[in-house]
């Protein structure tokens, strides 16, 4: 099976606001993918379907050829175990050192002794530059260090998958730049699929085997970073160029602004 994860048809809204609407689109297995599209097009919930917490309304969420919202707890419980997790906000455990945050999911998940348990760990801080920083508390590290923190802990297990939600945001341009040196040297060197969400262009751009990019609740376009970069649509344009005004309209749907001044129903 070349897609590790195919979303077929999804549909799904917050109350009467649609997210998803006939959405469909494949990873493939061992790629970096980039998703895009401007805020509130679904990026987030995407990656929700993905790991189970959120079901769509409609349509199928495979992973690995198994469809995620049909799994019970347990089953989503040891799926959840083949996944890595970079949260935005990095979302360490302040109360524990560098290197415990890392080893956490590996004293959870194994039966490892401790010996092993320290190797691996320092071998996963080693791979992010940051074995000197073991003994530091969540609090000294810096916030690219941080993020670098959270890229070990969430590569532990080796996993099969890697989930990326906004991993560049906040950073400055150094620390950016290590993040995605990391991102593709690190997915390369251990054969995962690395899924990243994210609204840098340039960055996502330059790390990308396939990027796919959402729009009004569906995919508006996929392909390499060089066909999307070549691309004439307006849609993919406006998102890649930064225009303000387009086909993503400057303007939220509204009634009549004189009628609203007016406090009047006119349309």
């Amino acid at each position: 099976m070349n897609n590790l994860i195919e979303l077929n048809r999804v549909w799904f809204a917050f109350g009467e606001r649609p997210v998803c609407e006939d959405l469909s689109l494949s990873v493939p297995r061992g790629k970096v993918s980039v998703i895009m599209g401007p805020s509130g097009c679904g990026k987030s919930t995407l990656l929700n379907f993905i790991g189970g917490r959120l079901k769509p309304q409609a349509g199928e969420v495979l992973v690995d050829g198994v469809d995620v919202s049909r799994l019970n707890r347990q089953g989503l419980y040891k799926l959840r175990k083949s996944m890595g997790m970079l949260f935005q906000n990095s979302a360490l455990l302040t109360d524990l050192s560098v290197f415990d945050n890392v080893a956490f999911p590996v004293r959870e998940h194994t039966e490892l002794d401790e010996r092993l348990i320290r190797h691996l760990t320092l071998f996963k801080l080693q791979m992010v530059g940051l074995r000197g920083a073991r003994d530091l508390k969540p609090a000294q590290l810096s916030g690219g260090m941080a993020r670098r923190v959270a890229l070990a802990r969430a590569i532990a297990l080796d996993p099969m998958l890697v989930m990326y939600d906004e991993p560049f945001t906040g950073l400055d341009p150094i620390s950016k730049g290590v993040i995605v040196k990391l991102i593709r040297e690190i997915g390369d060197a251990l054969g995962m699929t690395s899924l990243v969400v994210t609204h840098d262009v340039a960055e996502g751009m330059s790390i990308a085997d396939r990027v796919i990019l959402l729009g009004e609740g569906r995919v508006i376009s996929h392909g390499s970073a060089a066909e999307m970069q070549a691309s004439r649509d307006p849609k993919v344009r406006q998102f890649i160029d930064g225009q303000p005004d387009g086909p993503v309209a400057y303007h939220y749907p509204a009634k009549n602004y004189l009628a609203d001044l007016a406090g009047g129903d006119a349309a």
